[in-house]
């Protein structure tokens, strides 16, 4: 019979489905194809039975390929064999009861930065910020010492900055759920604070109530994202985001032996469940924990 994978592509597009989707159907429904026309000897790719969906699964996991690729051709496979039931060409599909796919290992941890890294981070702040050094350096450390979303920190305005000689606090008014919060400021926090506070004073648009403020006016969520990147850069951190900073607030945070419960809280979560990340060992952890092992051993 005809080769029935170009009628259901032609389908597929009529559903509307994006181009894209359409060719990554097409290339994994032929590299099915292939595989079971050579296992066969040129069998009919309708005539496919749940054994030969096992066998495909094993060769694919054996070629080393990702999970998530494994996962997705599978997906391709049981819609086409879903859609040829619809069409007739088949009375069953092979899927039908079968349970098929591979797990994903999870990842030991989040992505956060070891002490040599926040360190090297900071100095790096320190040696570019030039003229923002002082808004840079407080944005820096709102996320990684105080742990903000990056929208918490571009909502900011002045009236939710508390400074004193001795204390500093950070309102967070609308939060992830809209919930509000308070979390105090570190001393390294308050004085880049201080100093981007004397030198906003002096800013174009001063007279604006968003604390963090850049050549146009307000920073978007957009411009101080932008600014985290540069910084990590310029320190040779791939991948920095706030996030990353917050993930770092956390994990300083968890191996001070603080309990979950005021973590949580500095962190605006409701469950202490989210926290669990943060306990399981990053590839530093275990690597330190090696190291202590064979000087343990010499």
């Amino acid at each position: 019979m005809p080769d029935p994978i170009p009628t259901f592509l032609t389908d597929l597009e009529n559903e509307g489905l994006s181009p894209h989707t359409i060719t990554a159907y097409g290339a994994d429904l032929r590299a099915w194809a292939a595989w079971y026309d050579q296992t066969t000897g040129g069998q009919a790719l309708i005539a496919a039975d749940p054994r030969d969906i096992r066998d495909y699964q094993g060769y694919l996991v054996r070629k080393g390929l990702k999970p998530a690729t494994i996962n997705r051709r599978l997906k391709a496979m049981r819609r086409f064999y879903k859609w040829a039931v619809r069409k007739g060409l088949v009375d069953e599909s092979p899927f039908e009861g079968l349970r098929v796919g591979v797990k994903a290992q999870k990842q030991a941890a989040p992505k956060w930065l070891t002490e040599k890294e926040q360190r090297r981070l900071l100095r790096t702040v320190r040696k570019y910020g030039r003229k923002d050094r002082g808004r840079d350096m407080t944005i820096i450390r709102l996320g990684m010492d105080a742990g903000l979303r990056l929208s918490e920190i571009a909502a900011l305005t002045l009236n939710d900055v508390e400074i004193n000689d001795r204390s500093g606090w950070v309102r967070v008014r609308y939060g992830k759920g809209g919930k509000a919060r308070e979390v105090p400021l570190s001393i390294e926090a308050r004085k880049a604070l201080r100093s981007w506070l004397a030198e906003r004073e002096k800013h174009r648009h001063a007279d604006d109530p968003h604390l963090f403020l850049g050549q146009r006016g307000p920073l978007s969520g957009a411009g101080i994202y932008r600014i985290v990147k540069k910084y990590g850069r310029l320190a040779g951190i791939e991948g920095l985001t706030p996030h990353t900073l917050r993930h770092t607030f956390a994990k300083n945070l968890i191996d001070a032996g603080e309990p979950l419960t005021v973590v949580a809280a500095l962190m605006g979560h409701e469950s202490l469940d989210t926290l669990a990340i943060y306990t399981r060992p990053s590839r530093e952890d275990l690597q330190r924990a090696v190291n202590r092992q064979d000087m343990e051993d010499m």
